[in-house]
C-alpha cells in the first residue's frame, strides 16, 4: 500500500475509534451540571491562565455582550472570579477558581481511567507500537503547525 492509502486507512481508523470511544466522553460530560457554552469558557477561561470579556467572545465566536449572562452564572456558581483590570478600571479580568480548576480536571482524569482501562487490553508490543506512533504524530502536528506560522 502507498503512503496515501496509508493515511486514508489512518484517517479511517480515528474517526471509528471517535465513533467508539464517543459514549464514555459523553458520560463524563453528561454528569456535569454546567452547560456547554459554560463550560467551553471555562476551557477558554484556564487555557489562557486569564482573560477578558472580549477575548473569551472572540474565543467563542460571539460578541462581549454574548458572554455576559454565560460570567455571570459561571461567577455565581464559584467557577470563575472576575477582578478590574490594575491600569484600566474598565477591564474585568476572568480567571478560574479553585473549584473551576477542579471541575476540568477531573473531567480530564475521567477520560484518562477511561483510556488507561482501554489500554489494559492491548499487548505490550501493540502499546509499544502505538507510543512510537503518536509520537511520531505529535512531532508531525508541531511540524505541521510550524509550517502554518
Amino acid at each position: 500500500m502507498d503512503k496515501a492509502g496509508i493515511i486514508e486507512d489512518i484517517i479511517a481508523l480515528e474517526s471509528q475509534m471517535g465513533q467508539i470511544i464517543l459514549p464514555y466522553a459523553m458520560n463524563s460530560w453528561c454528569k456535569l451540571d454546567v452547560p456547554l457554552a459554560q463550560m467551553k469558557s471555562l476551557f477558554i477561561i484556564m487555557g489562557k491562565g486569564e482573560t477578558n470579556l472580549s477575548a473569551l467572545a472572540q474565543g467563542l465566536g460571539v460578541t462581549p455582550g454574548d458572554v455576559t449572562g454565560i460570567v455571570e452564572r459561571l461567577v455565581e456558581q464559584g467557577l470563575v472570579i472576575r477582578k478590574p483590570g490594575a491600569e484600566d478600571r474598565r477591564v474585568t479580568w476572568l480567571s478560574a477558581t479553585d473549584k473551576g480548576r477542579e471541575l476540568v480536571t477531573n473531567l480530564v482524569e475521567s477520560k484518562s481511567e477511561h483510556m488507561a482501562g482501554i489500554l489494559e487490553h492491548m499487548s505490550l508490543d501493540g502499546l509499544e507500537s502505538l507510543r512510537k506512533g503518536l509520537q511520531e504524530l505529535i512531532s508531525s502536528i508541531k511540524t505541521h503547525q510550524q509550517e502554518l506560522g
